[in-house]
C-alpha cells in the first residue's frame, strides 16, 4: 500500500500529464470563456511558451506549443495561443485575446477569439448517414451513431464587445481591483459584487455585442461536400453579482442574449434567430481541514430557435431559417453534458441544468514539481457535477424536462499562468468524455 505522501504525488504527476498532454488539443473546440474588464492586483507581466507532443484517435501523432502572456499591451490584457500538427495532417492555430481596454471608450473592451484548423477526421451529428434514413441526427432520441464522419476545415473568428454600465460596483474606474492572497483568495472589501440582489448598487452589468463568423467545409468518406456556414452577431445583457469573476464564492449572475444571422452571407441565404438565458447561483461553504474554500456552484440555461420553422426557396429547394448543427441549440463538448462529443444534440431549444461542488485543496504540489515548477500556479481545485438536460423540435417545457440526459462527473480547475485550465471526465449512459478548455464551466 502506497503511502498518502507517495499517492499525492503520484496524483499531481498524473494532472500534470494530462495537463501537457491534451490542454492543447481542448484549446480548439467550439465554446470559449469570456473574461472581460477585471484585474487582479498587483498586476504581473510575463509570459511562457510550453512544446510538447501528443496522441490520440483524431489527430493521431502530434507535435504542439502553447504559449501564454499576460499584462502585455495593457497591464490586465491576457494573451494565449497554441497551435499544432499531426501525422494525419491535422493542424490547427488558436489565439484568444481578452480585456483589451479601447482607446476611445474606457468602459468598452475586447475579446479577440479564432481558430483555423483542418481535420483528417470529423464527426459531425447532422442528417445524412444512410444507416438512419428515418431518424433526425442529433435529436433527444437519436442513435449515438447516427453522424457523418468527415474530413475538412473549421474555421473561427469572433469579436465580443463588452461596454461596463456606470452602476453598482461598475461606477468610478471601469477596472476593478482585486485583492487576492498567494493561495488565490480574495482579500475581505476587494469583492466586485453579492452585497445584494440590486444592479444599481451591487455588481457589474455589461452591455455585450459579439460579432462572429464560422465556417466548416466538409467531405466525407463518399466524398460528398457540405458547407455548413454562420456569419451572425449577439447582442445581450449581463448582470454580474458574484464576489470575483474569476472563481465565485457567492452572488449569482444572469444574462438574456439574442442572435442573429441575416443570411447575406451564406450560399442558401437562410437565415436564423436564437434566444437564450442563463442564471448561475454560487454558495460558500466556507473552509475545512483540507479546503481553503468549499463552493456549490449551479447553472441553468435555456434557449430557442423561433425561426425554426419558418423558410424560403432557394434553386428550387426549401430551405429552413435554423442555425448550423454546431450553434444554436446543442449538447455536449465543454459546458454542457461533458460525457457527450460536441453538438451531439443539436435542435430548436434546449434547457440545461448543472451543479458542481469545487473544493480549493490546501495541498498544492505543483511548484514543486520540476517539470512545470516554473509556471505560476496558486491554486486548484477538485471538481464533482452532475447535469441534465434535453433538445426538443419545439419550445414546449414540460416536454424539455421529460426523458433528459444526464452526466456525472468529476475533474480539476488549475490556475496557470493568469488563466485557468479545466479539466473534466464525465459520464452518462451512452458515453464517457474528457473535456478540456480556459476558464470556469460557468
Amino acid at each position: 500500500m502506497l503511502s498518502n505522501q507517495t499517492q499525492r504525488k503520484y496524483i499531481a504527476y498524473f494532472i500534470v500529464v494530462l495537463l501537457l498532454t491534451f490542454l492543447p488539443f481542448s484549446v480548439i473546440a467550439d465554446s470559449y470563456d469570456v473574461l472581460i474588464g477585471h484585474e487582479d492586483e498587483p498586476a504581473v507581466k510575463g509570459s511562457k511558451f510550453i512544446p510538447y507532443a501528443f496522441y490520440n484517435e483524431n489527430t493521431e501523432t502530434a507535435i504542439a506549443g502553447t504559449y501564454f502572456a499576460q499584462g502585455y499591451i495593457q497591464p490586465q490584457v491576457n494573451i494565449v495561443t497554441n497551435a499544432f500538427y499531426s501525422t494525419n495532417n491535422s493542424h490547427n492555430f488558436f489565439y484568444y485575446i481578452s480585456d483589451l481596454q479601447m482607446p476611445f471608450n474606457d468602459r468598452i473592451f475586447l475579446d479577440v477569439i479564432g481558430f483555423n484548423s483542418e481535420w483528417g477526421e470529423l464527426d459531425s451529428y447532422r442528417d445524412g448517414n444512410p444507416d438512419f434514413t428515418h431518424e433526425r441526427a442529433g435529436s433527444n432520441d437519436s442513435d449515438k451513431d447516427n453522424f457523418i464522419q468527415s474530413e475538412g476545415s473549421d474555421n473561427l473568428f469572433r469579436l465580443d464587445f463588452r461596454y461596463l454600465l456606470p452602476i453598482g460596483h461598475g461606477k468610478g474606474k471601469p477596472i476593478h481591483k482585486y485583492v487576492v492572497r498567494k493561495n488565490g483568495l480574495l482579500v475581505s472589501g476587494s469583492e466586485s459584487g453579492a452585497d445584494s440582489w440590486n444592479p444599481l448598487s451591487s455588481g457589474r452589468t455589461f452591455f455585450e455585442f459579439k460579432l462572429f463568423n464560422r465556417e466548416q467545409d466538409l467531405k466525407d468518406n463518399a466524398n460528398n461536400k457540405v458547407q455548413l456556414k454562420t456569419t451572425a452577431f449577439t447582442l445581450g445583457l449581463e448582470y454580474d453579482n458574484t464576489d470575483y469573476w474569476r472563481n465565485p464564492t457567492h452572488g449569482s449572475k444572469q444574462s438574456i442574449l439574442v442572435s442573429r444571422d441575416w443570411g447575406m452571407n451564406d450560399e442558401d441565404g437562410a437565415p436564423w434567430t436564437t434566444i437564450e438565458a442563463e442564471y448561475s447561483k454560487f454558495f460558500s461553504l466556507g473552509e475545512s481541514s483540507s479546503a481553503y474554500q468549499r463552493v456549490i456552484a449551479f447553472n441553468a440555461w435555456w434557449i430557442d430557435t423561433p425561426t425554426w420553422d419558418d423558410s424560403s426557396t432557394y434553386n428550387g429547394k426549401e430551405i429552413f431559417h435554423r442555425p448550423p448543427t454546431y450553434q444554436g441549440a446543442t449538447l455536449g463538448g465543454l459546458d454542457r453534458q461533458r460525457a457527450f462529443p460536441s453538438a451531439r444534440f443539436n435542435d430548436r431549444s434546449a434547457v440545461n441544468y448543472s451543479l458542481e461542488y469545487r473544493h480549493m485543496n490546501k495541498w498544492n504540489p505543483f511548484p514543486k514539481i520540476p517539470l512545470i515548477k516554473s509556471l505560476r500556479i496558486p491554486w486548484w481545485q477538485w471538481v464533482g457535477f452532475v447535469e441534465a438536460g434535453r433538445v426538443n423540435d419545439e419550445w414546449d417545457m414540460d416536454e424539455l424536462h421529460n426523458d433528459m440526459k444526464w452526466t456525472v462527473g468529476g475533474g480539476v480547475r488549475i490556475m496557470v499562468e493568469g488563466v485557468i485550465v479545466r479539466i473534466d471526465m464525465g459520464t452518462s449512459e451512452e458515453d464517457t468524455g474528457l473535456q478540456m478548455f480556459i476558464g470556469q464551466t460557468f
